[in-house]
């Protein structure tokens, strides 16, 4: 269905019953326990959001697009994300992924996807995706917080509560309202990444003016919500971590503490319609965030 590529290799959608060899690739891969592959197949694996690349029957090479919108100029479009792309060690270096994401460029253009989205899972791999037509385009403005500065803006830090997915959509999605290339998921793919984050030794806020997610080595991954709630999280944060700074990475032009970031790159696209690009901002500004990283 979605042709051939060299030798005995096919590309093709995922079907039931192919969870076993998905599971197997994503362990050797990423090096995740039972634990970590059964919850994305439990949870958020798809059939019809698969493409696999098989040699005779045998999953060799997979990724999955993932669902998403996207804020633009004309209001909120259709995009995916793209996930998990892995393959078999002894089939590295065959061209296997660079052929499963031109795939996936056309598979998003016939589904009525606006874009592609992904994180690179490290620096070296911008330059491999910029080759199908990716571009940087997200950002994320990181600074350090000392414990004084965090303290003197909230010195008792409030109890925080266990929080949903929906809830956390709900909270993110106006904060991201109108901005221009910020990634929206609904409160399934959320709730999933929240899973995640917690899995991986990561912890969360959420108190009346919004939440936020940080590990324990003092990293906060995202935070959305009002400015006033912002320090009651980040006096809850580092006293869960017990560090004397917090690393906090916000939208670029986030109003909590704005100019006083550096700008990193975080995310690319690859726009699937032209018509995205219409007004879409060329300054670091649109926002991908959270990514199940």
């Amino acid at each position: 269905m979605m042709g051939a590529s060299t030798e005995n290799l096919r590309i093709t959608w995922g079907r039931w019953g192919m969870e076993k060899q998905l599971a197997a690739l994503w362990r050797e891969a990423f090096g995740d326990g039972e634990r970590e592959t059964d919850l994305f197949f439990r949870n958020r694996w798809r059939p019809q959001d698969t493409l696999v690349m098989e040699e005779n029957g045998r999953v060799v090479s997979a990724l999955y697009l993932l669902p998403c919108r996207m804020e633009t100029a004309a209001g909120k479009v259709q995009a995916h994300y793209i996930y998990g792309a892995a393959t078999l060690q002894a089939f590295r270096g065959r061209g296997c992924m660079g052929a499963l994401v031109e795939a996936a460029g056309r598979a998003g253009q016939a589904r009525g996807d606006y874009a592609s989205v992904l994180l690179p899972g490290e620096e070296s791999l911008y330059e491999f995706y910029r080759r199908f037509g990716y571009r940087t385009v997200f950002g994320v403005e990181e600074l350090t917080l000392s414990r004084e500065e965090i303290l003197a803006h909230c010195p008792q830090p409030i109890s925080s509560r266990i929080f949903t997915g929906l809830e956390c959509a709900a909270v993110r999605d106006q904060c991201l309202q109108g901005r221009k290339g910020a990634v929206l998921w609904d409160a399934p793919a959320i709730q999933y990444a929240l899973w995640v984050h917690h899995m991986a030794k990561g912890s969360s806020v959420f108190v009346p003016g919004g939440y936020c997610l940080f590990t324990h080595d003092g990293v906060v991954q995202e935070w959305m919500g009002r400015v006033p709630g912002a320090w009651q999280a980040l006096a809850e944060a580092l006293q869960q971590t017990g560090r004397d700074a917090l690393q906090v990475r916000l939208p670029v032009g986030s109003p909590l503490l704005p100019q006083r970031g550096k700008v990193r790159p975080w995310g690319m696209m690859r726009p699937l319609q032209s018509s995205i690009l219409a007004g879409f901002p060329a300054n670091g500004s649109p926002y991908l965030g959270l990514t199940m990283e």
